[in-house]
């Protein structure tokens, strides 16, 4: 019987190292060796080119041609005019959505003619964009779109045309969003009008059949009516004490003054009367008042209600004038000046590198468990 000594190795690196291939040492090293210089140059060369171009949302408020910003709007109706703009998140989350959208991808391939430089079809080209051009959002509201191509010219060229197509997409959806408010604005500025009409048709015709130009103004002249008259009684009846003295009941002096004072004692009574249908009375008064500061309030809202609506669609129109600008071009599409690493390389070099580091240690200390006696 003889024995002989086999060794196994222990795991996945002791597998390698014992494998007849890797057992040689010279031969083991100089591939790792020569392995490990490709891919360093290949880290490197071609030469990978950053392409970058940084965008910023632009709150339309900021440009100073939304008055509606002001808060002059009422609820849902400043919803509808400038308080309905999109705000700078949402901007940001449009944004990068809208430069991952297909639509973009397709514009900047047509812009470029990509498929012709590239040598794809179509579909490809777009597959090619999506795993190529990335857009993230940074810190502050800054949108960030880059590529890494070994074309320069080409990575600049990308850079761009994604920030020109993100632009223009952007200021259509602004301007549909406009358009869908200044239509709904129209309307409802078109209904205040009306109400506006009604209303200050009413208060005229309200006026005019009072004789009254302010009921306020009205109301507080009744309202002191009364107390003058008490005061002319007051005097009256100091007069007639005063020829009562000096004449008699039958004296046509005192006759007068006492007639004069049935007259302001019936108008004072006339003017304290609750009912509505006395003329002049305190009653009537409030009746007519009411109804004319109920027209006048009326008339007030449709007003207010008008000149907010007036107010909003103002500045929906003017927001869609300035829709391509609510994206502005922070930086310039320029190239990165910084060192770029072909990753895959990176990646495979360390790797290697690992590996042979390894298998070194595992053969130059390989542990107890690693070998055994097969009989």
């Amino acid at each position: 019987m003889s024995a002989a000594v086999t060794k196994r190795g222990h795991g996945i690196i002791g597998g390698i190292a014992h494998h007849p291939w890797v057992a040689n040492n010279t031969r083991r090293r100089v591939c790792v060796a020569v392995a490990v210089a490709a891919l360093a140059v290949l880290s490197v060369w071609p030469t990978p080119y950053r392409a970058a171009v940084t965008l910023t949302p632009v709150d339309p408020s900021t440009l100073g041609v939304n008055p509606s910003s002001n808060g002059g709007g009422l609820g849902a109706l400043a919803m509808l005019g400038g308080g309905g703009s999109m705000s700078t998140q949402t901007l940001i989350e449009s944004s990068l959505q809208v430069s991952r959208s297909v639509y973009v991808r397709k514009l900047v391939s047509a812009r470029l003619k990509l498929p012709q430089r590239l040598g794809k079809s179509d579909q490809a080209t777009l597959r090619w964009l999506e795993h190529e051009v990335d857009a993230r959002s940074l810190r502050g509201g800054i949108i960030e779109v880059d590529t890494k191509q070994h074309d320069a010219d080409l990575a600049l060229d990308l850079a761009g045309a994604y920030a020109d197509a993100i632009r223009e997409q952007m200021g259509v959806v602004n301007r549909t969003q406009s358009a869908i408010r200044q239509h709904a604005l129209e309307q409802v500025l078109s209904q205040a009008g009306d109400r506006l009409a009604k209303a200050q048709a009413a208060y005229d015709t309200y006026r005019l059949k009072t004789g009254s130009g302010d009921p306020l103004t009205n109301a507080l002249q009744v309202a002191g009516r009364a107390p003058a008259l008490d005061d002319m009684i007051a005097a009256k009846q100091a007069e007639i004490t005063g020829l009562r003295r000096f004449a008699t009941e039958n004296n046509f002096k005192v006759q007068k003054a006492q007639a004069e004072l049935a007259g302001l004692q019936a108008r004072a009574a006339q003017a304290r009367s609750g009912t509505s249908e006395a003329n002049g009375s305190v009653g009537r008064v409030v009746a007519q008042t009411s109804q004319g500061l109920a027209l006048r309030r009326e008339l007030e809202l449709s007003t207010m209600m008008y000149e907010a609506a007036k107010r909003n669609l103002q500045g929906t129109l003017a927001e869609s004038l300035v829709s391509t600008v609510n994206i502005r071009v922070l930086e310039q599409p320029y190239l990165d000046p910084d060192r770029q690493f072909n990753y895959w390389a990176v990646a495979l070099l360390a790797l290697v590198l690992g590996l042979g580091v390894a298998v070194e240690v595992y053969r130059a200390k390989p542990p107890l468990s690693a070998g055994k006696i097969d009989a």
